[in-house]
């Protein structure tokens, strides 16, 4: 039998700590009891983020970040540790950094060395699973648990009410609808799409694009980006149904709620038929369009789009 992997010692500690033996379940469980120390000091969301990293002890800096495109920790020469944020990015994704460099601080020595979401040219001694649980505790910071469960239940079932939720929270569509999925309990998942070829069409595009210089005449014809499915978060209730599987890579319908949404740049609602295994199911859908970078765009400029789908026959109204 293959062993099973050692945890990194400072996810272990958490573990340990927390007496949970999920990973994530230990971060979330110790950012809740962190979070509600400081809960006494905001009285509405979306709460100032600069203000409750100073809780937890870290000292905001105007300096850009120098190891990550987005934000890090790093330890001054008079003990204190640093908070850089790249204040050129949308303020969504500002929030969301600096409630991903608080996750940190739940960890031991996060005062000791350089922590960023992302290093340039170099890795850190955390690994990948460390970036992703300061990912759950960010959610934690941003959507605190009854005040969103509160949200939650008032939210409207529609593109716009996913919209407006997510401008409730200052947060982006993608966090919003993730944490909306993780915490309902009816079968539901948060799909997200953007335009892009199948792995194998981009292995032939780049075959063609180098066998053009030599045969332009006899090059093919580029393959067409559709509206694909990066990945997908699945709620508890949804991954207990019998057609649960959504694969990367699968391209929808050029019609429904999320072709809507991307083509007109407006949150959707609708119903559609979508067969992400082997079954074609109709479901009950929520999209909204999401920031892309132009060289990600489709046609006429369509965005990403980020979904939240139920199966029609086991909807449920939110609650």
């Amino acid at each position: 039998m293959r062993r099973k992997p050692e945890l990194h010692k400072h996810i272990q500690y958490i573990v340990n700590e927390m007496e949970v033996s999920d990973p994530r379940e230990a971060i979330r469980k110790k950012a809740r009891i962190r979070l509600e120390e400081f809960l006494p000091l905001f009285d509405s969301v979306p709460f100032d983020l600069v203000a409750l990293a100073s809780c937890f002890g870290l000292h905001w800096s105007d300096e850009a970040p120098a190891y990550s495109e987005d934000s890090e920790l790093v330890p001054d020469a008079d003990g204190r540790v640093s908070l850089r944020v790249n204040q050129h990015r949308p303020i969504t994704r500002q929030r969301f950094s600096i409630a991903h460099e608080i996750g940190h601080t739940l960890f031991p020595e996060y005062q000791y060395s350089v922590r960023c979401r992302k290093a340039n040219e170099r890795r850190w001694t955390d690994d990948d699973l460390i970036e992703s649980l300061c990912d759950v505790a960010a959610s934690e910071f941003l959507f605190p648990l009854n005040w969103f469960q509160n949200a939650m239940t008032e939210m409207e079932w529609s593109g716009d009410g996913l919209a407006t939720l997510a401008d409730d929270f200052q947060a982006s569509r993608e966090a919003t609808a993730r944490r909306f999925v993780e915490l309902h309990e009816a079968p539901m998942a948060a799909v997200y799409f953007s335009w892009k070829l199948k792995p194998i069409e981009e292995k032939d595009l780049k075959r063609n694009q180098l066998q053009g210089v030599f045969f332009e005449d006899l090059r093919p014809e580029d393959p067409t980006p559709k509206l694909r499915v990066d990945y997908a978060i699945l709620s508890d209730s949804y991954r207990a149904l019998n057609f649960t599987h959504i694969p990367a890579h699968k391209s929808i319908p050029s019609e429904g709620p999320v072709h809507a949404a991307s083509l007109s740049q407006l949150p959707t609602t609708g119903k559609c038929l979508l067969q992400f295994g082997r079954s074609e199911e109709e479901f009950e859908v929520i999209a909204a369009p999401i920031y892309t970078p132009e060289e990600d765009t489709g046609p006429n400029n369509a965005s990403s789009v980020v979904a939240i789908i139920r199966p029609a026959n086991h909807a449920r109204k939110p609650r």
